[in-house]
């Protein structure tokens, strides 16, 4: 009876050592906050530390953030961080011949100033596809097959658009360069880098929104890193954005198998609606192109996809946010109704 009585209290220990240890495990990388009107600078180091990623921002360090979450993924916690700040996020990888190069532009970048002497890469800096749940996707893993052997300035631009993840290096670095295996972003860009003869850096870009007489220069809220380079244009709406239909096509695909299985199939309806619809205006007129996207953006499936898009959205946003936002569209819509009864 006595070696029972010894025997019970030890297995319930063991068992409670594993439940804690599985506890750790399970919630490894994941991010819990709880902040009302916190500094930003504390959100970013509470989900840097928790979720094992680098952030580096030009925003204000003292923007107060509220934001309050449970075992989220790190790029979640920055993506609601990013709504409720008015900012946008990307995934960067960084490569220089020298860490310091990098530590110098990205200290610029946090002072809000412009980071000249650096080419970057990007594919307009929006996701293609979005997980039913709205959570927001972490590019590490999408994955890029090179497709030809080519300078680095070149593999950059091809990663770039087939993966939508934002790169940068030193304009006038220019090293003979071996293209990577296929393999996701987070392993194939620094072995690009390594391969260069230089070293890389993961780094995710929270950045201001820029004000209209900012015309994306320095300043904060200016641009990204570096100067816009190869393929990539950004601004001038989605038309600009989308820039060449088959690395578009690739870019999707890439993002879609990030995708829980179940809806993968959905999602490539919808890219493929959506191609139909750019390849067609992309043949039209400059004058028939509003008819076109208003009959497109109206259909059901289309509208309801919106929807759902803008409703996952708006639930990251704070109470007063969607009361102001709601406000800015019935002021919108009051104008159109208004300038619509000048014109008859």
């Amino acid at each position: 009876m006595s070696s029972n009585r010894l025997f019970l209290p030890g297995l319930l220990a063991v068992i409670a050592l594993f439940w804690v240890a599985w506890q750790i495990y399970a919630g490894w990388g994941l991010v819990t906050l709880d902040l009302r009107d916190a500094p930003l600078a504390k959100a970013i180091t509470a989900i840097s530390r928790q979720g094992g990623i680098e952030i580096v921002s030009n925003l204000d360090p003292s923007t107060p953030v509220t934001i309050k979450v449970k075992r989220v993924a790190p790029v979640e916690a920055l993506d609601i961080v990013a709504v409720r700040t008015e900012a946008s996020w990307q995934l960067a990888y960084l490569g220089a011949p020298e860490a310091g190069a990098i530590d110098d532009v990205l200290g610029v970048f946090r002072a809000g100033g412009e980071t000249t002497g650096w080419a970057s890469f990007d594919a307009g800096g929006f996701s293609l596809v979005a997980p039913q749940s709205g959570e927001a996707l972490d590019l590490r893993g999408t994955f890029w097959t090179p497709s030809e052997p080519g300078g680095l300035s070149a593999l950059l631009d091809e990663a770039a658009q087939k993966t939508g993840v934002f790169l940068a290096a030193p304009a006038d670095w220019k090293p003979s360069v071996s293209a990577p295996q296929a393999a996701p972003m987070a392993v194939a860009m620094p072995r690009l880098f390594r391969s260069a003869g230089g070293v890389a850096r993961e780094v995710f870009l929270l950045r201001a929104r820029p004000s209209r007489d900012d015309d994306m220069g320095g300043g904060r809220g200016g641009a990204w890193i570096g100067k816009p380079t190869g393929g990539g244009q950004r601004g001038g709406g989605w038309m600009r954005a989308m820039g060449d239909l088959q690395n578009t096509a690739a870019r999707a695909e890439a993002q879609i198998a990030l995708l829980p299985e179940s809806e993968q199939e959905r999602a490539r309806e919808d890219v493929r609606l959506m191609g139909e619809f750019w390849r067609e205006m992309r043949d039209l007129p400059e004058e028939e192109r509003p008819a076109k996207a208003q009959e497109f953006f109206s259909r059901p499936e289309v509208a309801d996809r919106m929807d759902e898009r803008r409703m996952a959205r708006e639930a990251k946003m704070t109470p007063q946010q969607r009361v102001e936002r709601s406000k800015r569209y019935f002021e919108r819509k009051q104008a159109a109704k208004a300038e619509q009864n000048r014109g008859s």
